[in-house]
């Protein structure tokens, strides 16, 4: 398979993965009581994270305390992903 043909399967299994989401933001906390401070609501109640394609690595939460943002895609792969999360569901 030729690098241009990997990429974009690889995109596109992404974009398939990504779209299972639900927008409930308990994975960035929204239900904890101190959520990543990047984490917004739009005005259908759903949430989604202002800085998404830059959100991997260190980030804050709303008190200010350090977390490692990383892909939901491999807490769910390795079965750290909340039990009623759509990503459970998506595995690949």
């Amino acid at each position: 398979m030729d690098s241009v043909k990997y990429d974009t399967l690889q995109e596109e299994n992404l974009l398939r993965f990504e779209s299972v989401c639900m927008r409930c933001g308990r994975c960035c906390g929204s239900k904890d009581g101190d959520p990543c401070a990047k984490l917004r609501t739009n005005s259908d109640r759903r949430y989604y994270c202002e800085i998404y394609r830059d959100r991997l690595g260190p980030q804050k939460t709303v008190s200010g305390r350090v977390f490692n943002c990383v892909p939901i895609r491999e807490m769910a792969k390795y079965g750290y992903a909340r039990p009623d999360c759509a990503y459970n569901n998506a595995r690949q």
